[in-house]
């Protein structure tokens, strides 16, 4: 018996493990990640917004993919919406802002939701996002990081409805 013979099983046994590895990453990363579904109310009183605006979230799971639809009202009251269905997987997806088309990517960190908003239109921000639930998961902390042009961060705390 040659020593190729000898490491067949081995590399075949190998070449199964991997096959599984990969194929069960989507729902362990799911496993391991916070329980973000839920309508969000924002509380104004918590959240420090540089312009005055309210939002509403709405996010589901679903396939292993996080879809995050927002109602957004500016301090006049006019109201947009704006959302993205997504896999925390690290590769972009498009994000409508009320026809405003950019890209997102998301990710976990640890107990975090980390999104990176990019590739919008000429003159567009580029900004990373923060959500995270409290302990009890009643409360969610969304921070956004203003990276292109840079600004202060803003935080805005939701209350879930349901």
């Amino acid at each position: 018996m040659s020593l190729a013979d000898l490491f067949k099983p081995v590399l075949r046994s190998a070449i199964y493990l991997i096959t599984a590895a990969i194929a069960c990453a989507p729902a362990a990363l799911f496993a391991q990640s916070p329980n973000l579904a839920g309508t969000w109310e924002m509380d104004a009183a918590k959240s420090q917004v540089s312009d005055g605006r309210s939002m509403l979230l709405v996010i589901t799971t679903a396939a292993n993919k996080i879809k995050i639809d927002a109602k957004i009202r500016d301090k006049s009251g006019q109201e947009k919406t704006a959302g993205f269905t997504c896999a925390p997987d690290g590769k972009e997806c498009e994000f409508d802002e009320g026809g405003h088309k950019s890209k997102v990517s998301l990710w976990f960190s640890g107990d975090a939701l980390n999104v990176a908003k990019t590739d919008g239109p000429a003159g567009d921000v580029v900004n990373e996002w923060k959500l995270q639930t409290s302990s009890q998961g009643k409360v969610l902390t969304l921070t956004i990081n203003h990276i292109d042009p840079s600004g202060p961060d803003e935080t805005f705390v939701f209350a879930k409805k349901t």
